[in-house]
């Protein structure tokens, strides 16, 4: 969770056009009208190009929609200005972040930390975001525990330094931290059937369990939901429509409701990402066993669709997730480079995308392999497209 710092040190010699400008701005970022702050700024900055507070916010706006290379270049002016400013500095070490530029990032934060007149919990959070996307998570965690020192309530460190415990395999610890997802707003707010289940027995009561994040994030939780029924009742699972075939195939839970539906009374409720921190310490008590079993009349339809194929190296491919998920691009490729890397004899595609992604199957090079659309029955209740590519 990147967060950066507005400014805020005009001071009384500064043009009152400025002033102005920059208090207006203020309050357009806070009613989310980014580009119209933007626009404010530009023209103010034309007008005293050498205030370093306009500089910033208007690196701040940038930042806010998404435009890390425009706000690394406001930053860089804004720090040409005023080289002694730390919110600048970890400002500029942010947009680097986003850019991937790690290193020089690390630096930035360092510096603006030597430069701060007190030890501030945001620039220790921001120095450890960095650190933690360049895979040095030991330090990261120091980063981390120190923003939490200086301000308990930074929930958002709390959450960062969840994800870097859990890289280090320190599940105690990053699974505590996790729990502080419920409370950083990355959960809708919305009311839950009865108290928050703490792994007690519930044997004659009911507990729900409540779906959150993405289709993943339910699978791999999952893998707890037969000890979850083992300590008790009545056990209803709320979970995406399209995961309901798969889940019901384990047969444990006692009732299914498609998430956004309204939910039933129970006894106790929980997240389904809060299973793992309540029956794992270590990795030894990871749950070992399959879990997973796509239901049986899905794979029969499945391998009557790629048996038609001739028999060739068959590769199932999936080149995006989520496309909601705001780190998505960060994860998915373009459809065409799968297309180029396995332009080999005898490899044959089969693309097992859903959603808008799939719309990429309409723009490869004519010219190209056959292609070849069918409905392919794997294991969620929707009809992907299979893409039959013949090399």
């Amino acid at each position: 969770m990147l967060e950066e710092q507005f400014g805020g040190r005009t001071n009384e010699r500064e043009a009152d056009a400025s002033q102005k400008a920059f208090r207006r701005a203020i309050v357009l970022r806070e009613e989310g009208r980014f580009d119209e702050a933007e626009a404010l700024l530009r023209d103010a900055v034309s007008r005293d190009a050498g205030n370093a507070d306009l500089h910033n916010a208007r690196g701040v706006m940038f930042a806010a929609t998404g435009r890390h290379l425009d706000a690394l270049w406001c930053y860089r002016d804004a720090a040409a200005c005023n080289p002694a400013d730390p919110t600048i500095w970890t400002n500029l070490g942010n947009a680097l972040t986003c850019l991937k530029h790690l290193r020089t990032a690390i630096g930035c934060h360092r510096r603006a930390l030597s430069l701060a007149r007190e030890d501030d919990a945001l620039l220790h959070h921001n120095l450890g975001n960095a650190l933690a996307e360049a895979s040095d998570h030991a330090e990261a965690l120091v980063a981390f525990s120190r923003a939490l020192e200086i301000e308990p309530s930074r929930h958002g460190a709390r959450w960062d330094r969840a994800r870097s415990y859990l890289y280090l395999a320190n599940y105690r610890q990053g699974f505590l931290d996790y729990e502080a997802r419920t409370v950083t707003g990355q959960l809708p707010a919305r009311e839950l059937p009865g108290q928050a289940w703490d792994r007690r027995s519930y044997a004659g009561k009911r507990l729900v369990l409540v779906a959150e994040q993405g289709f993943g994030d339910v699978i791999w939780a999952a893998r707890y939901l037969s000890r979850v029924k083992a300590l008790g009742g009545e056990l209803i699972v709320e979970c995406p429509a399209e995961l309901i075939p798969l889940l019901d195939a384990l047969g444990v839970a006692d009732r299914l409701v498609v998430r956004g539906a309204t939910l039933p009374e129970g006894d106790f409720h929980c997240y389904f990402c809060s299973l793992p921190g309540l029956f794992t310490k270590d990795s030894s008590s990871i749950p070992s066993a399959p879990f997973v079993r796509a239901p049986i009349d899905r794979v029969r339809r499945f391998h009557e669709l790629i048996n038609r194929a001739p028999s060739r190296l068959k590769v199932g491919i999936v080149w995006s997730g989520s496309v909601t998920f705001k780190r998505n691009q960060e994860r998915a490729q373009s459809l065409l480079k799968f297309f180029q890397a396995f332009a080999l004899p005898g490899v044959q595609l089969f693309s097992l995308q859903k959603g808008p992604p799939e719309q990429e199957l309409r723009a490869l090079p004519r010219g190209g392999p056959s292609s070849i659309f069918l409905p392919l029955l794997a294991i969620l209740p929707t009809r992907p497209r299979l893409f039959n590519i013949l090399i």
